[in-house]
């Protein structure tokens, strides 16, 4: 059975949703990334986060700093990603920081609706 590895500060349900799927998960401070599972680290983001660390500059740090810490670094974009590009400043920066993270960084990137989803 996969083993997956939560940061202890994780918030989401997603953990739940893991354990009613048969993982084992077990709790640790995590330097970089919310979860780790066989060998890929994910940090997991709601839209809204998203772009507030895009505005602030944080997401590209994050970025880096997961691409340098583990081989396999993976970003969850969580929520209603429409809604949320209706309501930003610019929707072509979050694709323009789309491409970077993915190409720069090597971070892939997955789009789920909800923390089930994520799971």
């Amino acid at each position: 059975m996969v083993r997956i590895i939560v940061d202890e500060r994780e918030r989401s349900t997603v953990p739940t949703h893991l354990k009613m799927m048969g993982f084992t998960i077990e709790y640790r401070m995590l330097d970089e990334g919310d979860f780790l599972i066989d060998g890929y680290a994910v940090e997991r983001k709601s839209t809204r986060d998203f772009f507030s660390s895009l505005y602030s500059g944080r997401l590209f740090d994050q970025a880096y700093r997961l691409a340098q810490s583990y081989n396999f670094p993976v970003m969850i974009v969580e929520g209603d990603l429409y809604s949320m590009l209706e309501e930003a400043r610019n929707p072509k920066v979050f694709w323009g920081a789309l491409i970077s993270i993915s190409f720069k960084y090597g971070v892939r990137i997955f789009f789920t609706r909800n923390p089930e989803e994520s799971a």
